[in-house]
């Protein structure tokens, strides 16, 4: 079959594949032949660069309903996800395409990618929410401390100190009422005592 391919990575120009995130390469395939040609799906694997047989993950196959009529072309974006040991690492993809009633596969690109992992940053929503996270089981733990060894210290008892009850001033001790003549002028109170009969004055002359 006479087709062409070539391979473009639009978000890692430089072949640069980041972990923890989904990459993506664009496959164009041109149909040099006499035949349509359908593809049919796209799928890939990573190797070490010095042992193509050694294959450290195969890529998910992802299924495709396209039709690339002779002298025609066709975009193909494939999309897969790279958790890998940051380095080089041997890239292969492959189209499987079916043409005059015969299934073929094609690769798409071969070639060396260099996998880092992403930059952290401290406005990452995930790190947010960890430090979030770090930070109340902190004072979490911080609390049933302080509730174990000093709850004690600052609770203090108040004593309520009773004294004697008082008598009332207006009463004696039987209870029977006393006048409290302390604010009476004297004059008043000399006026106000009570006078002896002649009777009483002679008994105690008497006397």
């Amino acid at each position: 079959a006479n087709l062409e391919v070539t391979a473009d990575f639009p978000d890692n120009p430089f072949g640069l594949i980041t972990n923890g995130q989904r990459n993506k390469v664009v496959l164009t395939l041109a149909n040099k032949d006499k035949a349509d040609f359908s593809v049919l799906a796209v799928s890939g694997k990573v190797t070490l660069p010095e042992q193509p047989d050694k294959i450290l993950r195969n890529l998910t196959s992802l299924r495709y309903d396209l039709t690339v009529p002779v002298d025609g072309s066709v975009e193909i974006p494939y999309l897969f996800h790279s958790e890998f040991a940051p380095g080089e690492h041997a890239l292969t993809v492959y189209i499987d395409v079916m043409g005059d009633e015969k299934l073929l596969r094609v690769v798409g690109y071969n070639g060396i990618i260099t996998v880092v992992d992403p930059e952290t940053s401290w406005m990452d929503p995930q790190l947010i929410f960890l430090y979030i996270v770090l930070g109340a089981v902190g004072l979490g733990i911080a609390y049933i401390i302080r509730e174990a060894f000093f709850g004690g210290a600052g609770k203090t008892t108040k004593k309520v100190s009773k004294e004697p009850a008082t008598k009332p001033s207006h009463r004696d001790e039987k209870g029977n009422m006393i006048l409290d003549e302390s604010w009476i002028p004297q004059d008043q109170l000399k006026g106000n005592s009570p006078k002896q009969s002649p009777r009483v004055k002679k008994r105690a002359n008497r006397k």
